[in-house]
């Protein structure tokens, strides 16, 4: 049974610029058991890692314990070079093994101290399940902790708080939620979340967890931000390669993963025609409208198949038309 006046909610937390900011110091306090924690965990104390990543830990201090250099090229082809002496760079497999071992044992203290509460991180979403307050007594703690032991902020107006169940409208959420936060001092830094209360769904690692109206409405929001990101694309780039990249990685990427995640006829074929379509335009200037229909319909076929199939394009756009 639901308590209405203490629902069982799932809470998503979220960092700002995780991978890019968290302190590559306390990667290496990990694998040599340093404290951490605010001084709760001292010298001598165990810090929670897999035995088999301790092996690493020269590793880890040769790779991380100096600063390295990120080469980029703005728009006028100048190369620039920055030093780097903060985490990896996102998109690196790797890192994301680095991240997650930083922060288990800080966000795994917190969980011992809430045993009523469930959690779940993927990457840097963290998940918590538990009644409402105790779930907002477990998230007031992270935010000093994280901030201390790893560098990282919490970006609070973006954690989203799902209230499952048919026994409240997202009204009397936010009510009841604007009611609990304000009842304790400790959950003050945690009223800027109300938007995120919600009675319909969530998204977990970018898929949409709820009924079938939400999840069509969420993954529709979806398509029409990559259409109009499109448009706004073609208006500005005039490289045809670098629109093609663009398109191949940011745009198919996006509407791919989605279909590959939720129920592909939510996804149109309309969409994938009107990315061809502009990738064809731009890359073309405009003349493969002179096209025979045999001409476009192989070219369709390149861009549409992945690598593996004869393809120019990854899987997600494979995706879009299964």
């Amino acid at each position: 049974m639901h308590d209405v006046d203490d629902p069982l909610v799932v809470m998503q937390l979220d960092i700002i610029n995780a991978f890019c900011s968290v302190r590559r110091q306390a990667q290496i306090d990990v694998l040599a058991s340093t404290s951490y924690e605010n001084g709760n965990v001292r010298d001598g104390d165990m810090v929670p890692c897999a035995p088999s990543l301790r092996q690493y830990c020269g590793y880890f201090q040769s790779m991380q314990g100096r600063a390295s250099t990120l080469r980029f090229t703005d728009h006028r082809e100048q190369p620039h070079h920055l030093t780097c002496s903060k985490s990896g760079q996102q998109g690196d497999g790797f890192e994301t093994l680095q991240f997650a071992v930083t922060i288990h044992p800080s966000i795994g203290r917190v969980f011992q101290r809430h045993p009523d509460c469930k959690g779940a991180a993927i990457c840097d979403d963290i998940f918590v399940v538990a009644p409402l307050q105790e779930s907002l007594a477990l998230v007031a703690e992270p935010k000093l902790i994280m901030k201390q032991d790893l560098d990282l902020d919490l970006d609070v107006p973006k954690f989203n708080c799902y209230v499952p169940g048919n026994h409240l409208y997202d009204d009397q959420a936010r009510a009841l939620f604007k009611d609990t936060s304000a009842s304790r001092q400790s959950f003050s830094d945690l009223a800027a979340m109300d938007a995120g209360v919600s009675t319909n769904g969530l998204r977990v690692a970018g898929v949409p967890i709820a009924d079938d109206a939400w999840v069509t409405k969420f993954v529709a929001a979806k398509v029409e931000a990559v259409i109009l990101d499109v448009g706004k694309i073609d208006h500005v780039l005039t490289d045809g390669m670098i629109h093609y990249h663009r398109m191949r990685f940011c745009q198919i990427t996006r509407p791919g993963f989605l279909a590959h995640n939720t129920p592909t006829p939510l996804i149109s074929d309309s969409l994938g025609s009107f990315i061809l379509e502009s990738m064809c335009t731009k890359g073309t200037g405009g003349t493969h409208i002179d096209w025979t229909h045999e001409l476009r319909s192989f070219a369709n076929m390149k861009l549409q198949l992945p690598h593996h199939q004869g393809g120019l394009i990854d899987d997600c756009f494979y995706y879009l038309y299964q």
